[in-house]
């Protein structure tokens, strides 16, 4: 809980301390209206924009803070500029500090939060307290002033109005940034937590695979333990797979708890039925450039559709081609071109995806789609690549009813994917 105190405590207090220093630098630039001492500055504005967005801050202490900071300010140039001594300074600065204290009671007294929504009370406050605090400034300093009081009443109205529209706007102007920021937080966040659906479901695809096949190594040891143990019940062959049949059963029980674990996390996942390809490739955008982003590479991605189809296995089609990307920015080295497409062709949608990297040797086809199978290594640490990726692609494909081929050729590597329609778009599309 202490931590946790203090934690907040120094977030509020650097808050603090930067409008105090906005609205100090603001207070530098102002003008004298009426040929005295008294001036006319932005900081007002500044600091009700910044007391109104950050409803935490203690208005009276931001305000009297801020007013402390424009009094040091404004000293600290006259001294250095002007020939005027110490007094002097003091004299003619030191009112501003009474403003602020005036403006700061006023915004906490007038409960000028709780009216960000009623847009007429919000700015006819902020002009009586502006208005107020002039007079309470004018009245501490008692220089006489040129000019009618109907005149100066007005000029102190006009101004404050001004300032209050001023600061008004710019607190909604903020709201709507931040609305547009955390909009394209959850976009990215969407996009992040899309791809990673999609390898999960890729991953658990493949782990049930894995789990077939221990189901038939363990079926094949028991078999053979028969056998074995028919022929020579003492024969230590057949005790031997005996236990293989047994530590294989073992294993094939993890993999199910771990398969039943990830169905259960990805389970809520099941509700979103359907996205667009158009969505779909914006996913897959989002999360290729900033990929390349962080690893520095200028590569340009460039993707197209035909068809812009509702697809329920969207996770599949989001896996299928985030590999192919990744494995052509591999191939790409530090820079290339890498295009996506899709079209229609006889009932089916055609992916393609292609990249003018190194190419692909003719002796490694046969062994492109195998699991394991890589010939990229990390050149920091050395570790070959786990060579999943293609598999990945020709499961999932295989698993759509589709096909996958490449062809590597004239400097252009092309992964196509064929997949029927009837397994991909939604019904009614």
């Amino acid at each position: 809980m202490a931590q946790e105190f203090f934690r907040v405590f120094r977030r509020e207090y650097m808050t603090i301390l930067v409008v105090v220093l906005l609205v100090g630098l603001a207070g530098l630039a102002y003008i004298y209206p009426f040929h005295t001492h008294f001036r006319f500055t932005v900081s007002v504005a500044v600091l009700a924009t910044l007391l109104l967005y950050f409803p935490r801050l203690p208005a009276v202490t931001t305000a009297v803070l801020s007013g402390v900071a424009i009094f040091i300010g404004r000293s600290a140039v006259q001294l250095a500029f002007d020939p005027v001594d110490f007094i002097q300074v003091m004299a003619i600065n030191s009112p501003s500090i009474v403003y602020y204290i005036f403006y700061g009671a006023c915004f906490h007294a007038l409960r000028l939060r709780q009216r960000v929504n009623n847009l007429p009370a919000l700015i006819l406050f902020l002009t009586v307290s502006d208005v107020g605090s002039n007079l309470v400034e004018l009245a501490t300093r008692g220089d006489p002033i040129s000019g009618n009081p109907e005149t100066v009443f007005s000029s102190l109205i006009g101004v404050a109005v001004l300032r209050a529209v001023l600061a008004v706007g710019a607190y909604y102007a903020l709201r709507r940034y931040q609305a547009f920021v955390l909009a394209e937080e959850q976009v990215a966040r969407y996009a992040e937590l899309t791809l990673l659906i999609a390898q999960l479901k890729a991953e658990l695809y493949y782990l049930n695979k894995s789990s077939q096949d221990i189901e038939r190594v363990m079926e094949d040891s028991y078999w053979l333990y028969k056998r074995l143990h028919a022929r020579d019940a003492t024969d230590p062959d057949a005790a031997q797979a005996l236990a293989v049949a047994r530590n294989i059963h073992e294993v094939k029980k993890d993999y199910h708890r771990v398969a039943a674990g990830i169905e259960a996390i990805l389970s809520p996942s099941a509700a979103v039925r359907g996205m667009r390809l158009a969505e779909i490739f914006f996913i897959i955008a989002q999360n290729t450039r900033r990929y390349l982003a962080g690893i520095d590479k200028k590569i340009t991605l460039m993707l197209s559709y035909e068809f812009d189809f509702v697809s329920d296995q969207h996770y599949a089609i989001v896996s299928i081609l985030d590999n192919l990307i990744i494995n052509a920015v591999e191939a790409c080295g530090d820079t290339g071109v890498i295009r996506v497409t899709e079209r229609t062709e006889a009932g089916e949608i055609v992916f393609a995806v292609e990249d003018n990297g190194c190419g692909i040797k003719p002796e490694d086809f046969d062994l492109l789609f195998a699991v394991g199978y890589s010939t990229k290594f990390c050149p920091e640490t050395g570790k070959m690549s786990t060579g999943l990726g293609l598999a990945h692609v020709k499961n999932l494909t295989e698993m759509l009813d589709g096909m996958v081929t490449v062809v590597s050729e004239d400097g252009v590597t092309r992964f196509t994917v064929t997949l029927p329609m009837h397994a991909i778009v939604s019904p009614g599309e």
